[in-house]
């Protein structure tokens, strides 16, 4: 017979309540943090619209915003507060039932970057491995091996992107040449896909600085982040990222195949997988981008059902503390890449942009955006409850030596800030009496 006395019994006792406490708070805290992926991920899914003063926005201000959007050839735009389509405007003929508009590198953000999250979500990939895990051919290569999936999808890896140089730029005008098919060498070749884009990207493309120490933006760095993640999906009954992306985020989310294309409707085979460029080559209605954004917005929920874990929107849409833009004109990097006056060059994350460090004053620090060329723009805004897209031309004039984000900052973002003319916060029930004198 085994005997327990009282001293013994309430010091097991206290034991065991010590650690279910624990356990119970851990998961509890677990649970606080973030929300759990759930499998019911609904998609029927109505838009409900609103009227700017019910959300605290002005019309009037948005009116006469997209007086000067039109004149600069904006073809789409929505504004989105509190879930609900506050303001919503299409050039004639481009309404989303009509057409769909041309990403350009907006891209990065709902096809690179939406698959690079959801293979992290999937546990295929991590951000801060080597590529070369997914890449063999890089395992030898002394610099390229030290390349990380991050680096890729920050443009903070060192390769060198395809675009012209000033003086193959002057050369290309002077002979009326497009300004990517016309590039000499390998770097037309790359948009030209001769033979394809990835192959070049691949080995073509020069590492042109120590990975993680500068930021330069790259297509042929996107391309190598397309690849890698395609290449983690080996296994999977996923083969290719068009799938992927269809399967694992646009259907659940409501976003039909009629709603967008992507990839320059191309596939192309190398090493043993069917790659779909991540980099430009996406048509998309503005609801579909809309829909995405909402998504992020909603760290990943969607009607309910948890698609992607909060934890991991979270990681994709924060600054990691990777190499910033340059403020100065440093040598290999392009103008278009450095911080100024002129073009508020932001922070990237890992398929986005930041407004962290509150490069655009009038703007949440929290808000985080995809672009393109023409100032093609998804932009999200949490502590706003917000979301925004534009399609169309580009804003800036470079005449007036406006660069790309000024233009969008100058009559996108700050005009929209103008016109909320509320608090982003419900109006308190509670009133208070001063003391008469």
């Amino acid at each position: 017979m085994i005997s327990i006395t009282s001293t013994d019994f309430l010091r097991k006792t206290a034991g065991t309540i010590v650690f279910i406490s624990i356990i119970g708070f851990v998961s509890w805290n677990h649970a606080e943090n973030h929300k759990v992926k759930t499998t019911n991920t609904p998609s029927d899914f109505q838009w409900e619209y609103a009227t700017p003063e019910s959300r605290g926005m002005s019309s009037k201000k948005l009116d006469s915003m997209r007086n000067v959007l039109a004149e600069k050839g904006t073809k789409k735009l929505l504004i989105i507060k509190n879930d609900k389509i506050v303001y919503e405007w299409f050039s004639p003929g481009w309404e989303d039932s009509v057409k769909k508009h041309s990403t350009a590198s907006l891209a990065k953000a709902v096809v690179s970057g939406m698959s690079l999250l959801a293979a992290l979500d999937d546990g295929y990939i991590h951000p801060d491995e080597p590529a070369c895990n997914f890449i063999p051919s890089w395992k030898k290569d002394e610099i390229k091996s030290k390349i990380t999936i991050r680096q890729l999808a920050t443009h903070t890896s060192g390769i060198e992107d395809a675009e012209a140089s000033e003086k193959e730029k002057a050369e290309m005008e002077r002979k009326k040449l497009d300004r990517h098919f016309g590039i000499p060498g390998w770097k037309g070749q790359f948009w030209r896909k001769e033979p394809d884009p990835f192959s070049l990207a691949r080995d073509s493309a020069q590492v042109i600085f120590t990975p993680g120490t500068k930021y330069v933006y790259s297509n042929p760095g996107i391309a190598m982040l397309t690849y890698a993640v395609t290449s983690s999906l080996k296994g999977s009954k996923y083969e290719d990222i068009r799938t992927y992306l269809k399967e694992r985020i646009y259907e659940p989310i409501g976003i039909e195949e009629k709603d967008y294309t992507i990839g320059y409707g191309k596939t192309y085979e190398l090493d043993g997988l069917k790659l779909v460029p991540g980099w430009g080559g996406g048509n998309f209605t503005a609801k579909a981008i809309a829909k995405i954004g909402l998504l992020m917005l909603h760290k990943g929920n969607w009607q309910g059902g948890q698609i992607i874990d909060s934890l991991n929107v979270k990681k994709v849409t924060s600054y990691a503390g990777t190499a910033m833009p340059a403020t100065s004109c440093e040598e290999k990097i392009p103008n278009s890449d450095t911080r100024t006056k002129n073009n508020p060059q932001p922070a990237t994350t890992a398929g986005w942009y930041s407004n962290f460090d509150g490069v655009w004053g009038s703007v949440p620090r929290d808000a985080f955006v995809g672009g393109g060329a023409g100032n093609q723009h998804l932009m999200v805004i949490p502590s706003l409850n917000m979301v925004i897209v534009r399609m169309g031309n580009n804003l800036y004039d470079e005449s007036k030596g406006e660069g790309f984000w000024l233009g969008a900052e100058k009559y996108l973002f700050n005009p929209i800030m103008d016109a909320i003319e509320e608090p982003p916060y419900p109006e308190s029930g509670l009133s208070a009496e001063l003391p008469k004198k």
